[in-house]
């Protein structure tokens, strides 16, 4: 064919090139081509192209190919010249290019499509336009661009694939953490993963005699979950099968099937009824991970997709595991919310029987010392004067373990919830005043002088007894810190409130710590040099918070404290 093409004549016109295109055949088309040349053509510009290049009769005889396109086709341009086409590329493209060319030889329209060679992973853009009696072919391969713009897509679908999946476990975190108890949290884990994860999902727990509860089941089709109670009734889950659910809670390691054939009997083995309902099911695909938390396997997630055939992929079992690390975390902090509340329940049940039980005896013993030392008193055979020493230090001593045990005996009361008011018209300050006799002694002892200003009256409807507990908590108080140091006794009234305030010269107190006074067990002093259990103020602020009231303090280091209790003097309305 060489020899031809160097044999071009020079005269060949478009007329002629048309006049035997008609008369011959795509067959013989190729013999044509090897007597006739491009005349006026200069190949000079079209050799320099960087892509392919194909100059055709409108029949799509090659007139001319550049170099370019002999490198594609790993020819040389005179086997290619005279050759039809399409008949140069791939089967796969030529039908398509032979249609596209016949419509732009036709109606002189240019077109361009791109075409993927997949065999090869190779993609091509190409244009065909019509001009002078011919049409030119232009192939340029993008391949390089295709590949990265399948990168980027990939990187940015990963991306956003990523954030997905992070804005769906900062919600399912916030979801799960809402409740600490071990039902609720799985049956919220199951609703939050349907349908993000998949058509279904189900949570089962292994028991401690070897069964395995089904705890939670969502699906998108409520006729399935019944469906799925059935099968699950009919067909336990054992923790010594195979596969499935019983081996994930065996073995703590997930198991993932991206797409189940539907001879599931060659993938598990089952008689021929088992086989056929869990068909029904129409499970197409599944995810089984573990919720582990410390080693521990506390239960199974399962995520299946029942409907469209939809597969699983790899990133769906990382997300499905973060989401079940996450469920797990949940559950084992319910678990030790739990233990902590029994704990709790069973401290505060050991206080009550202790307070009780120790009361008993105190009080009997507490009489039989107050007697003794009455008859010491009266008796006309003085006993020696360390004796009375003795029996006084006894009863003082006896007054406070009474007191601790009172104590104990209201941190249970009010922790269960039974703190009961008994509310009655009473006077404030006629209580106060009433009540400071019975601190001389021990004021006289701590050295400090007590002065009050209290108000005629100060009535109002509270519980008798709690507002002198109230009160004699804090005289106790002041009189505990503020040795050596004066305290003022204050007791005023307007036409809605009534208010008790003590006040110390005492050490005082700094003002990052006054919030924790009210705590449970809470000192702010040293236990060697103060006694006590650190429960006063916090029953004190228990008491005022049940008749509607409030308590503060004002303190500052080395200046002492004041106490202030404000009281509603009427409850307010229900």
């Amino acid at each position: 064919m060489s020899g031809c093409v160097s044999e071009v004549q020079v005269g060949w016109d478009e007329g002629s090139a048309k006049a035997e295109s008609r008369t011959s055949t795509p067959g013989d088309s190729r013999v044509a081509a090897s007597s006739v040349g491009v005349e006026g053509l200069d190949t000079m510009l079209w050799d320099q192209l960087p892509e392919s290049v194909a100059i055709c009769s409108t029949q799509g005889v090659c007139l001319y190919v550049n170099p370019a396109m002999e490198r594609v086709f790993g020819g040389v341009g005179t086997e290619l010249v005279g050759g039809v086409l399409w008949e140069l590329y791939p089967d796969v493209l030529r039908r398509e290019l032979q249609e596209r060319f016949e419509r732009v030889a036709a109606s002189g329209e240019p077109e361009e499509f791109e075409w993927h060679f997949m065999a090869r992973e190779r993609w091509f853009v190409l244009r065909l336009f019509r001009g002078q009696g011919r049409v030119y072919v232009f192939a340029l391969e993008n391949t390089a661009e295709k590949k990265q713009e399948a990168i980027l897509r990939g990187l940015y679908d990963e991306t956003r694939r990523a954030q997905r999946h992070a804005a769906f476990l900062a919600q399912a975190s916030e979801v799960l953490a809402s409740s600490l108890e071990h039902d609720e949290i799985l049956q919220r884990l199951t609703v939050l993963a349907v349908p993000p994860l998949g058509d279904g999902c189900i949570v089962d727990v292994p028991m401690p005699d070897g069964r395995v509860r089904r705890v939670a089941m969502t699906h998108v089709r409520t006729d399935l979950v019944e469906r799925a109670r059935s099968y699950h009734e009919r067909y336990p889950i054992r923790l010594d099968a195979t596969h499935g659910v019983g081996k994930v809670l065996r073995t703590g390691t997930t198991e993932f099937i991206p797409e189940l054939r539907q001879d599931v009997s060659g993938q598990v083995r089952m008689d021929e009824v088992r086989r056929q309902a869990m068909l029904e099911l129409g499970v197409t695909a599944y995810i089984i991970v573990p919720l582990m938390s410390r080693g521990r396997v506390l239960g199974a997630l399962s995520l299946v997709n029942t409907e469209g055939g939809k597969r699983y992929t790899h990133a769906d079992v990382r997300l499905a595991e973060d989401l079940a690390r996450r469920a797990a975390a949940s559950l084992d902090n319910g678990r030790l919310y739990t233990e902590a509340q029994e704990a709790v329940r069973a401290r505060d049940s050991f206080l009550s029987v202790a307070s009780h039980e120790l009361n008993t005896p105190l009080t009997s013993l507490t009489l039989n010392v107050q007697a003794l030392r009455r008859q010491l008193e009266a008796s006309a055979d003085k006993a020696p004067e360390s004796v009375s020493h003795k029996v006084v230090a006894v009863q003082r001593q006896l007054s406070r373990l009474s007191s601790l045990v009172r104590e104990l005996l209201d941190v249970s009361r009010i922790t269960a919830g039974k703190l009961r008011l008994e509310r009655e018209d009473m006077d404030l300050a006629a209580l106060t005043r009433e009540l400071l006799p019975r601190y001389a002694e021990e004021l006289s002892r701590a050295g400090c002088a007590l002065r009050l200003d209290a108000s005629e009256t100060a009535t109002g409807h509270w519980d008798k007894l709690r507002v002198e507990q109230v009160f004699q908590n804090l005289l106790s108080n002041a009189i505990k810190y503020g040795r050596g140091h004066p305290i003022d006794v204050r007791v005023g009234v307007d036409a809605e409130r009534a208010w008790l305030s003590v006040e110390d010269g005492g050490m005082g107190i700094a003002a990052e710590a006054q919030p924790r006074l009210f705590q449970r067990f809470e000192r702010l002093a040293s236990e060697r040099h103060y006694g006590g259990l650190g429960l006063g103020l916090w029953i004190v602020r228990q008491i005022v918070d049940a008749m509607d009231g409030r308590i503060h303090v004002r303190s500052a280091p080395g200046q002492g404290s004041t106490f202030t209790v404000e009281l509603p003097r009427l409850p307010p309305a229900r």
